[in-house]
């Protein structure tokens, strides 16, 4: 993953109904996170189109519990 990537972040491991879509704008190994601008966020199957901020941050794959490489959190779409 690196800056401009848009990526596809799972809220839940395994559960593909939420998540949050957007363009990386930082990756931070330090705390193992990135930060990323929104494009789209999907609760419970529903596209949300009210943000309640421009940005959201979540842990890099691998560092969060459960990560696995069968089945990604966090998914580098371009």
């Amino acid at each position: 993953m690196k800056i401009g990537d848009i990526v596809k972040s799972l809220d839940f491991n395994g559960i593909d109904n939420c998540y949050m879509v957007g363009t990386v704008v930082g990756v931070f190994k330090s705390t193992g996170t990135f930060r990323a601008k929104f494009i789209k966020r999907v609760w419970q199957g529903e596209v949300d189109k009210k943000f309640k901020t421009d940005y959201f941050t979540a842990p890099l794959q691998g560092t969060s519990f459960m990560d696995s490489d069968e089945s990604p959190r966090v998914i580098v779409v371009v």
